[in-house]
């Protein structure tokens, strides 16, 4: 399914409690991929007016989402973790001032606060894959997540939260868990995809 960027990426993050978030990072260093098929501009939409970029800073990238000219910033980390790519997504503290929050819902601002204010910073995590330029992504089930948490069988330390959980477990914990249900549809939510369109960036005066 060919979806706009911010429904895949960017609006799930926004709504507390929606999604499976870990409170340590996915990774180590050692895990670390470079992704050279994400690496620049991409329209975000047909008229390519919203855009998105990945920029490589040594082992990480500098994701952000434009869009309504206001632009979305996070720090992104590749990992191969087990037989799959990850990607684990931290708030970068710059992007609160560049939005215009007289276009933004109460719940929404003070989630993007909350989040981008915690010493600790949230880790938003997503199964990725590029095929055929054409960027896949997924997020654990929300549904499969908040069954087996209420019955005990989540079987990773975790506080729950609305309808999903935040993984307090340390990275190896947590990758045990990833590994264990890599390939579980069930655990997993639908592929996202979002075609890898080159933007055409108006030069700045």
């Amino acid at each position: 399914m060919i979806t706009r960027l911010a429904p895949l990426l960017i609006l799930p993050v926004l709504l507390s409690g929606c999604m499976v978030r870990s409170l340590q990072p996915i990774y180590t260093d050692k895990d670390l991929v470079v992704m050279p098929a994400l690496e620049g501009t991409w329209k975000g939409d047909e008229e390519g007016k919203d855009t998105f970029s990945f920029a490589r800073q040594d082992d990480k990238y500098l994701f952000s989402l434009t869009e309504n000219e206001d632009t979305l910033a996070a720090v992104a980390h590749f990992a191969k973790i087990g037989k799959r790519t990850y990607m684990d997504l931290t708030f970068d503290e710059s992007a609160m001032p560049s939005l215009d929050e007289t276009k933004l819902d109460h719940q929404t601002k003070s989630y993007i606060q909350s989040v981008i204010s915690l010493s600790t910073p949230i880790h938003i995590f997503y199964q990725v894959e590029v095929v055929n330029s054409v960027f896949r992504t997924r997020q654990m089930n929300n549904d499969w997540v908040k069954t087996r948490r209420d019955k005990g069988h989540l079987w990773i330390d975790h506080i729950a939260q609305g309808d999903s959980a935040l993984l307090t477990a340390d990275t190896a914990r947590v990758q045990r868990f990833l590994k264990r249900w890599e390939n579980s549809d069930e655990a997993w939510g639908e592929w996202e995809e979002k075609a890898l369109i080159p933007a055409t960036v108006a030069a700045k005066p």
